[in-house]
């Protein structure tokens, strides 16, 4: 309706049409610009907004993307409350030179783009860390116009199981959303169905209080790639800034750019995509991909070339155990890690490589002890099909862990399994301590470094989540008696306030 009254104005009679309220960190602002005299690809038409946060001086810079027939459509999503103002700019005379201010209300409680505190992940706003545990989700075309699919999914796996994250894979559904490979595709330009589809889950995912990590492509084995029409070429760089437009403003997810990427990608190359993306995108997103191996070991050197020119480092593991987690996130020092291989559960096909629920669930905490290296799971069992995972026979294995380190896995913390019989991650001041320990009856915690007693809990992670209160931990080296034999995990200490922000 706003494109069709102002079709007749050029875009300087605007003024004062275009503000907008909102609030920060989202749901996102759009705005829609008649542009009737576009010759051409419309997808080649280049016009950037940017934003600036009176107060704080903060700018942000996003492109517009063609939203079908004469309009073009750009997005905002503000991280700061107050007023921003908007410009826009462009070669093409009908999407340069609007101009409009967003006034935001500020939102206490929410979170909003995807930060890192050193190598654990984490939120703006809300500014808590956590551990992406993520699960294998349907592809775009199956969420295509059933947004009711979505709700089921975040109904089943976040709310009943405790997932915090869905995995999704695109590869070339970027074109044609029908389309899994580049056979068959003779018009690479964006389809806008997938990125409906893609917009949708987002949001309801993040809104639900998840990410979404997307994998741009696949492998070249199967055609899942840009190789067709060059990686970073013409039709590459189309697709990069449509992404960014549309995507860019959205809160909340991630994206791997595929898979055995050192048979049919360089470091070069993807160096150019990452840097490119960025320059476009607007808001900060983690840009990583994941390379082959290291399938066991805990040597990671020959693969920091690829994660250290990206945004999280990134490892094709088959069955990680807490050591080769703790690897990966030393490879590359301060750099958020994801165990990029999908862990699925199934008839066994790799034996080396696939999972039982057992194994699964004592992922879950070790990867989260190491230090908070993300990981994607799939149960396909009962998979409803495309690619995704089906519901887990124990959900309440995976919600014990989730509500567990909801509640006490803080930004900063180290390992300090010197101080134990089993593992322990505390803060750096020392008043906040997690111990775990696998088929045991007794943990040993020295606690001396404590200035003052502090609360302990014990939580069997092989039940639904109970806490057995412990009472009262003073600054002693001691060693907690369990009940009977389990895997145990124990919080010592505050969890909230000075404790939750401490920077060593």
């Amino acid at each position: 309706v706003l494109v069709m009254a102002l079709a007749s104005f050029h875009v300087p009679a605007l003024a004062g049409m275009l503000d907008r309220q909102g609030i920060q960190f989202g749901p996102f602002l759009e705005w829609d610009l008649p542009n009737p005299a576009h010759d051409g690809n419309p997808y080649d038409v280049i016009a950037t907004v940017t934003f600036t946060h009176a107060d704080s001086g903060q700018t942000i810079t996003t492109e517009m993307f063609h939203a079908g027939g004469d309009t073009w459509r750009f997005r905002f999503t503000g991280t700061e409350a107050g007023v921003w103002q908007f410009t826009t700019s462009s070669p093409d005379p009908d999407l340069n030179g609007a101009a409009g201010t967003v006034t935001l209300a500020a939102n206490p409680g929410a979170h909003g783009f995807l930060k890192h505190f050193g190598g654990a992940w984490g939120w703006q706003g809300t500014e808590a860390a956590f551990v992406p545990q993520l699960v294998m989700v349907r592809t775009p075309t199956t969420y295509y116009n059933q947004p009711s699919l979505i709700d089921d999914d975040i109904a089943t796996f976040i709310d009943r199981h405790g997932f915090n994250g869905f995995h999704t894979s695109v590869s070339c559904r970027w074109f044609d959303m029908d389309a899994e490979n580049y056979d068959g595709i003779d018009t690479p330009d964006p389809d806008p169905r997938t990125f409906e589809a893609l917009e949708s889950l987002i949001t309801k995912v993040h809104a639900a209080g998840g990410m979404v990590h997307l994998w741009v492509w696949g492998d070249e084995q199967r055609h899942q790639t840009p190789v067709k029409w060059g990686i970073n070429g013409a039709v590459d760089q189309r697709l990069q800034r449509y992404i960014a437009a549309r995507l860019g403003p959205l809160p909340g997810w991630t994206m791997g750019y595929g898979f055995d990427l050192d048979e049919w990608v360089t470091v070069p190359q993807i160096k150019v995509w990452h840097d490119t993306m960025h320059s476009k995108l607007g808001w900060h997103h983690f840009l990583g991909g994941r390379p082959g191996g290291p399938n066991r070991g805990k040597d990671h050197s020959a693969y920091v070339r690829w994660n250290e020119v990206l945004d999280y480092s990134s490892y094709e593991h088959h069955q990680p155990d807490y050591d080769v987690y703790v690897a990966a996130l030393q490879a590359v020092p301060g750099q958020p890690c994801l165990s990029e291989d999908r862990f699925r559960t199934r008839e066994s096909i790799y034996p080396d490589k696939d999972y039982d629920v057992e194994r699964m669930r004592r992922g879950l905490w070790n990867s989260a002890m190491a230090g908070g290296v993300a990981n994607i799971w799939g149960y396909l069992y009962n998979s409803p099909g495309d690619g995704a995972s089906g519901p887990y026979p124990n959900p309440e294995w995976i919600k014990t862990n989730a509500v567990f380190f909801g509640r006490h896995f803080l930004p900063y913390m180290v390992r300090d399994n010197d101080i134990t019989d089993g593992v322990c991650l505390r803060n750096a001041a020392g008043n906040a301590y997690v111990f775990y320990k696998e088929d045991a009856t007794a943990i040993r915690m020295d606690l001396s470094a404590l200035r003052e007693s502090q609360a302990a809990i014990a939580v069997d992670a092989r039940k639904p989540y109970a806490e057995i209160r412990l009472g009262a931990f003073d600054a002693s080296d001691r060693t907690w008696r369990a009940p009977y034999r389990s895997d145990w995990a124990v919080a010592v200490g505050a969890f909230g306030g000075v404790a939750a922000t401490n920077k060593p």
